[in-house]
């Protein structure tokens, strides 16, 4: 098994002292519990497939969801 940096031991679970950041009002570091995030897939554009895919995401346990807005285009969306 390759030496990790920031693990000891893979096998024995230790919190790193961190700093608490928010997201939205989600707190993210410090003393909260991990955070369960990911991201949407669809094409931005598709407004119905953006939410549903959020929603869905909400649904099974995902407290951050990450949307991209490549363009100006997609932004305004």
């Amino acid at each position: 098994m390759r030496e990790l940096s920031y693990c000891e031991n893979p096998f024995v679970y230790r919190r790193r002292k961190t700093r608490e950041v928010k997201v939205g009002n989600v707190g993210v570091g410090g003393n909260n519990p991990i955070r369960v995030q990911s991201m949407i897939t669809c094409d931005t554009m598709d407004t119905d497939a953006s939410i549903q895919q959020t929603i869905e995401l909400a649904n099974v346990g995902c407290e951050i969801v990450r949307i991209t807005a490549p363009t100006v285009k997609d932004s305004r969306n």
